[in-house]
């Protein structure tokens, strides 16, 4: 089971939230680097300020990285960017598009004269 945490700007202070691994928040708690609002924040340390300076050193505040405390590593949450095809067309319509031929360009011209085909010819 995967923990992450996050960390926001609040203020003067930062923010640390908690997520299960299903993205749900667990807790989040107001810290700085010498104190914390979780339950062990009158400890002299807490998980949450030892991860707040890594925050700011990777410049992860306010940004799409997570801190996965029990590996000691980062995730990213960065939305890929979107890659537009330029062969790629989209229909507004359910109709199937008819292809344009050159009879459909002119059609108030007269048809072009058809010759008759030749007779066959048997040798008996």
């Amino acid at each position: 089971m995967t923990t992450l945490y996050n960390c926001h700007t609040d203020g003067d202070q930062y923010r640390i939230t908690k997520f299960d691994s299903l993205g749900n928040v667990e807790s989040t708690y107001l810290c700085t680097v010498d104190e914390c609002e979780c339950p062990a924040g009158f400890r002299p340390t807490c998980r949450h300020r030892h991860m707040l300076p890594r925050f700011i050193a990777k410049d992860a505040v306010n940004s799409f990285y997570f801190y996965d405390y029990d590996r000691q590593g980062w995730v990213t949450n960065e939305p890929a960017p979107v890659q537009q095809e330029t062969s790629t067309f989209l229909y507004t319509t359910d109709e199937p598009t008819m292809p344009i031929t050159h009879a459909d360009l002119f059609v108030d011209a007269e048809p072009a004269p058809t010759h008759p085909e030749p007779t066959l010819r048997r040798r008996i």
